[in-house]
């Protein structure tokens, strides 16, 4: 953000509301409080999530004098709980989604599709939802000879090409380019926003 600017312009603050989901285990919670923390925070045992834990974190977006502000969902994951059902009442007017796999787990990938179909039924008419496919844990995907990678990254990008959502790899654990599906989310709102604008005085000029 530019400083100047930002003394002559009043602060813009855009209000985002995310929801992550997908299995348990696949690090949620982790990649979470980790952003939320700028990287000093770092879940040491696995707690599993019952419901849904809720954070805030503000995002600026460079060269303008406008703020997103994540309001973040990070849904439990546990089938045995019936979760793509109590966790619905979460998915209510939200603006984006993150659909979290494990890169370790070929399965957690599978099932992708099932989590984003169960946030995208409740979405009322409008635009489609802003999101992403997150693949965690990428340090099992570093060239080493036993690596526990069981997702080639192409397999991954084609199918969040398929659903019409960005690809990023992450690690919570390393925090490893643990900003960057946030980051995109604020900056994809704030386009859509920024549109929206556009169109709405472009039809001012023609009353």
């Amino acid at each position: 953000m530019n400083v100047m600017d930002s003394k002559h312009k009043p602060i813009v603050m855009l209000r985002c509301k995310v929801v992550i989901v997908g299995d348990p285990c696949v690090g949620k919670t982790a990649l979470t409080q980790v952003f939320q923390s700028g990287g000093s925070t770092y879940p040491k045992n696995y707690l599993m999530t019952v419901g849904a834990e809720f954070c805030v974190k503000q995002v600026p977006i460079p060269d303008t004098n406008v703020v997103v502000e994540l309001y973040i969902f990070d849904c439990a994951g546990q089938s045995i709980f019936n979760q793509l059902d109590s966790n619905s009442k979460y998915y209510d007017n939200a603006s984006a989604v993150m659909v979290m796999y494990d890169i370790s787990s070929l399965e957690s990938l599978q099932t992708c599709g099932k989590w984003l179909m169960s946030v995208r039924q409740g979405q009322s008419t409008g635009p489609r939802m802003l999101g992403c496919l997150v693949g965690n844990k990428c340090e099992f995907r570093d060239g080493n000879i036993d690596s526990r990678a069981d997702v080639g990254k192409e397999e991954a990008e084609s199918i969040a090409k398929e659903v019409k959502l960005a690809y990023f790899e992450t690690s919570a654990a390393h925090n490893i380019n643990v900003d960057a599906p946030f980051k995109y989310i604020a900056e994809q709102f704030y386009q859509r926003y920024e549109d929206t604008v556009h169109k709405a005085e472009e039809m001012q000029r023609l009353i």
